[in-house]
């Protein structure tokens, strides 16, 4: 119960950061350009017309780009003003405020789910949760793109006074061990420069170990 009343914090002063830094994190963050290649990778290994999920979808940028490519796109985010940019951005697809260990959708329901830096924002205990419910919601053959931000330790980081955010403790070998427990087999994995710490990790249903 303690924990889990101290999650709650974590997650609602993320949560409201983000709302309250809409504006400003959808501006700094708008270039598809840093994940055009992974995009494209994703995009090479699903249907031509797939059914997608982008778990954490915050203003829609990367909606937006695969929407673009013929996709059905779903979105699905816990900032109600971030959807709400969303919303606006991409009109013809559909968004739903939601939270990423509990997704409110039937299994089996999507050729492909993309999370981008998201994860790394639950507690450790929860990362299992999300994970599963991600497994859930493929379809056998789908896949799961996640990306984290390496961190050696968890806690709240700033980026300016009014921006605080949770990061849970990552590696490369903890994320491999949380896939490989939800029954997901990671197929590629790449992290962008030991400066950046950013690992992304492509993963397809399989059976849980």
């Amino acid at each position: 119960m303690e924990e889990d009343q101290e999650a709650d914090q974590f997650y609602r002063g993320t949560i409201a950061s983000y709302d309250r830094c809409a504006a400003r994190y959808a501006a700094q963050n708008d270039s598809i350009d840093e994940v055009k290649d992974l995009l494209t990778f994703f995009d090479e290994q699903i249907p031509c017309t797939a059914s997608l999920l982008d778990v954490g979808c915050g203003h829609g940028r990367d909606v937006e780009y695969l929407s673009s490519l013929g996709h059905m796109v779903y979105g699905i985010d816990r900032s109600e003003k971030l959807l709400r940019m969303a919303c606006g951005r991409v009109p013809k697809s559909h968004f739903v405020e939601g939270d990423v260990r509990v997704l409110p959708f039937r299994d089996a329901s999507f050729d492909g789910l993309w999370m981008n830096a998201v994860l790394h924002h639950l507690i450790p205990p929860h990362m299992p949760q999300s994970l599963t419910e991600c497994r859930r919601v493929l379809k056998p053959s789908g896949l799961l793109f996640v990306s984290v931000h390496l961190d050696d330790s968890s806690g709240w980081q700033s980026k300016g006074a009014d921006f605080v955010r949770y990061y849970a403790r990552m590696s490369g070998a903890m994320l491999m061990g949380l896939l490989q427990d939800a029954g997901l087999t990671p197929i590629r994995m790449t992290s962008r420069s030991a400066e950046s710490r950013w690992l992304h990790c492509f993963a397809r249903p399989g059976t849980k170990r």
